[in-house]
């Protein structure tokens, strides 16, 4: 990426430095618009699914984002399972 070295410097980072905090907070708003599962965000940011969950939790992104109603039929779905 060419940018003035007085970004660089501004910025702190070098170009792969940059590339990974790029990956990373859009790997974080593909899961959290539903576009990618844990797992495959994980992958694309190149970290591990526990670490990528401590992304999540310091970018205040819900790890698990159930509506009331997929909540609600989860419930039903695991006291049926466990009758």
């Amino acid at each position: 990426m060419s940018l003035p070295e007085s970004v660089w410097l501004a910025m702190n980072m070098n170009a792969d430095e940059l590339m990974s905090e790029m990956r990373k907070d859009y790997g974080l708003k593909l899961y959290q618009t539903g576009k990618f599962t844990l797992s495959q965000a994980a992958d694309f940011c190149a970290v591990n699914i526990y670490e990528f969950v401590s992304l999540l939790t310091l970018s205040a992104i819900p790890v698990i984002n159930y509506s009331s109603d997929e909540l609600e039929s989860e419930f039903q779905y695991l006291s049926k399972k466990m009758q």
